[in-house]
C-alpha cells in the first residue's frame, strides 16, 4: 500500500510539475500584479491539497467497496478456521493511515513545484514569451 501511496505521489508531482511549466506566463503576471511569492506558492499548495482530499476520499470509498466485495467471496473452509465466506480485517485504522500517508505524500509532491513557481522571476519571464 505504501508503495502504491508513493507511485501516486510521483504521479502527483509530475502532474503538478507540468501545470507550473504551462501557466509560468500567468504566473509572471501574477507577480508583476504584485502577489507575493508565498501567495503563488499557496496557489499550487492548495491544488495539491485538493487533489490530496478528493483522492482520500474516493479512494476509501472505492477501497471500502472493494474490501466489502472480497468479503463476500464464497469460499468453504473447514478445520483450525472455520468459515463459508473469504475473511476479511475490516479496521478503521487502515484507513486513517492511508489517508495520512497519502497526505504527506502530496504535500512533498505539491511543495517542491510549488517554490518552483514562487521562484520565477517576473521580468525575465514575461520578456522572453510573446503576450
Amino acid at each position: 500500500m505504501s508503495l502504491v501511496i508513493l507511485l501516486a505521489g510521483f504521479g502527483i508531482f509530475n502532474v503538478l510539475t507540468m501545470t507550473v511549466l504551462s501557466k509560468i506566463k500567468e504566473i509572471a503576471i501574477l507577480r508583476s500584479m504584485g502577489y507575493r511569492r508565498i501567495d503563488i506558492s499557496a496557489i499550487f499548495l492548495w491544488q495539491g491539497a485538493l487533489v490530496a482530499i478528493a483522492g482520500s476520499l474516493i479512494g476509501c470509498a472505492m477501497g471500502a467497496l472493494l474490501t466489502w466485495g472480497v468479503s463476500k467471496i464464497p469460499i468453504r473452509l473447514r478445520g483450525l478456521l472455520s468459515t463459508d465466506y473469504f475473511v476479511v480485517a475490516w479496521d478503521w485504522r487502515h484507513y486513517l493511515w492511508a489517508i495520512l500517508l497519502a497526505m504527506i505524500s502530496v504535500f512533498i509532491a505539491s511543495y517542491v513545484p510549488a517554490r518552483r513557481a514562487a521562484s520565477l522571476p517576473p521580468v525575465v519571464t514575461l520578456r522572453g514569451s510573446s503576450l
